[in-house]
């Protein structure tokens, strides 16, 4: 069982997806959507906010639209 911090995880794998955005596997807009999507899957957003989400997500992709 994995008891690593919830939050975490989703800001590793926001990184992952932000650099598949900067390596061009992944199209911007559809990596946001993929990340957000899954932090409400996973109930984070009900139990962090969706201000601390989205600035994980902003930290992330910092530079990967570019």
């Amino acid at each position: 069982m994995n008891s690593r911090d919830p939050l975490a995880i989703f800001s590793e794998r926001c990184r992952t997806l932000a650099t598949r955005v900067q390596n061009k596997q992944v199209p911007f807009i559809e990596a946001i959507d993929l990340a957000y999507s899954s932090a409400d899957f996973a109930g984070l957003i009900e139990s962090y906010g969706d201000d601390r989400i989205q600035e994980l997500m902003a930290s992330a992709f910092m530079g990967a639209a570019q």
